[in-house]
């Protein structure tokens, strides 16, 4: 059984086409689970009506706002999730067809697969906001943006995963990107996201060495699991991330594989 599990607060417009982007790979997946940090009750009630005009199973767990907690809310989607297989997207994406069995053509224990995205700017992510869209517009549009970067990103990936392998690099270089997927009893073996990362960056990061010092490799989906990234007002960038309260808490000397303050 394979659950996604979508990282959500307030942005129910993005939500929504992020949703319609999935009806064109409903056949690849059993469930999704929304992940709420903590959005009014206004937003709630209406996130509510529009999960049902969706024909696939769609669970909502809601956590209440006390700071931007993206750790302890993926912990909850994987708590409510009922699948083996765990994939983790944001409201944000519009997914290509074909990318959520990307993620299932890569999925073995002890592995896990990272992949990117293509970003949309204000005036694409408006245009196609407009109207209902087809997986032959997203295909369209994603075709047209520039692929260089990602290709860059792939090779640099799969030579960062080789030389770990070899133990001739950091597990602290190890990298999620933009989504990644899992089997549950992977991430369960390190108890899941470290809910002491609070504030923005960080989680995604201490994630993958602990995944990466209990033994697990990643492998890139950059290439094959293609997702749009849907512009909108950025709170942070990784600029912020280096300069944030999260930074000193990644860069401890000891970081223990099983969270302290996990998922159990």
């Amino acid at each position: 059984m394979t659950s996604i599990i979508i990282c959500f607060y307030e942005r129910l417009t993005h939500l929504k086409h992020c949703l319609d982007s999935l009806r064109f790979s409903q056949n690849d997946f059993d469930e999704i689970v929304i992940s709420d940090d903590g959005s009014s009750p206004d937003t709630v009630t209406a996130l509510h009506k529009l999960i049902a005009t969706y024909d696939f199973p769609i669970h909502h767990v809601w956590q209440e706002k006390k700071g931007f907690r993206v750790a302890a809310a993926r912990n909850n989607g994987i708590r409510t999730a009922k699948g083996d297989y765990l994939i983790f997207f944001d409201c944000d994406f519009l997914i290509l067809p074909g990318t959520v069995r990307a993620h299932l053509n890569h999925a073995e224990k002890k592995r896990f697969v990272a992949g990117n995205c293509k970003y949309l700017d204000e005036k694409q992510t408006a245009d196609i906001f407009k109207e209902e869209f087809t997986g032959e517009l997203l295909n369209k549009l994603y075709n047209s943006l520039p692929e260089e970067q990602l290709l860059r990103e792939h090779r640099k990936f799969n030579r960062r995963t080789w030389l770990m392998r070899l133990h001739l690099c950091s597990p602290r270089k190890q990298s999620l990107g933009g989504h990644f997927s899992i089997h549950r009893e992977d991430i369960e073996h390190i108890n899941g996201y470290d809910e002491n990362f609070i504030g923005w960056g960080g989680e995604d990061e201490d994630l993958g060495v602990r995944l990466v010092m209990a033994g697990s490799y990643c492998v890139s989906a950059i290439t094959s699991a293609r997702i749009l990234h849907a512009w909108h007002q950025r709170e942070q960038n990784s600029v912020d991330w280096r300069n944030g309260v999260n930074i000193e808490y990644f860069h401890r000397k000891h970081i223990p594989i099983f969270a302290k303050n996990g998922l159990f």
